[in-house]
């Protein structure tokens, strides 16, 4: 009897510590799971970032987004622009962008006091823009200074003051265009070109966009292949430097 009451007793004993030892274990076994399932998230997530750095490396945002803006203004497609690495030549910096077709562009940036041929054409943009009061110049003056600032601060770009290179590609991709009733220098000076190709008397070269000028600008249009719009758009424009 004494016996038999020992083994029920082992038994039920037994049964009990299984019973207390299984909540137990079952946490256990839980922390253990969260353990191993936060170890292979921490480890496949760091083969995901090792790839996005990897990938980050090899790309570069400025020169991309600068080859894309020029591409446009130049008029050819982003992926035909290369731009190389920028040289320094006393304080004057240049940028190399070279085509495809072995064409190389070469982009100089100008300061304070700097004068140059390129500065007028430049200073004309911001004339046309409405940023630059004066007549355009060869050299950059304070109030020149003033103007670049302006459009800096208007196109978002670092107020340098100076025309570096994002502000070169900015200008030169301005979409300037002239129409019936528009008038100012940089107008006059397209109207020039039209006297010297003879599709505009000299007398018509006013400075105001006329008929006599509207007639012109379609004589042109339709000599090049362009489209008969009788206005200056970018196309027309950009035939017209051609010949300067």
């Amino acid at each position: 009897m004494t016996t038999k009451m020992f083994r029920q007793f082992g038994t039920t004993g037994q049964v009990r510590m299984m019973n207390k030892q299984t909540p137990f274990k079952r946490f256990k076994d839980v922390i253990l799971y969260i353990v191993f399932t936060l170890f292979l998230i921490f480890l496949t997530s760091s083969f995901v970032i090792e790839d996005v750095y990897s990938a980050a490396d090899q790309l570069s945002m400025e020169e991309h987004g600068i080859s894309d803006v020029y591409s446009i203004a130049v008029g050819m497609e982003p992926a035909n622009l290369t731009i190389n690495a920028d040289t320094t030549d006393e304080d004057q910096k240049t940028t190399e962008i070279k085509t495809d077709d072995g064409t190389t562009i070469v982009i100089t940036e100008y300061a304070l006091g700097d004068t140059n041929d390129e500065i007028l054409e430049y200073q004309q943009i911001l004339y046309s823009l409405g940023f630059l009061i004066s007549q355009p110049s060869n050299q950059i003056t304070e109030e020149v200074q003033t103007a670049i600032k302006t459009y800096q601060a208007m196109k978002g770009l670092e107020q340098s003051g100076k025309l570096d290179r994002s502000t070169i590609i900015s200008l030169v991709a301005e979409d300037i265009k002239f129409e019936k009733g528009d008038s100012g220098k940089v107008l006059q000076t397209y109207q020039q070109i039209l006297v010297a190709q003879k599709y505009l008397a000299a007398e018509a070269a006013t400075g105001t966009f006329d008929d006599a000028t509207e007639t012109a600008v379609k004589a042109f249009q339709k000599a090049n292949g362009l489209t008969e719009t009788g206005k200056m758009d970018a196309k027309t424009i950009k035939a017209l430097d051609t010949l300067r």
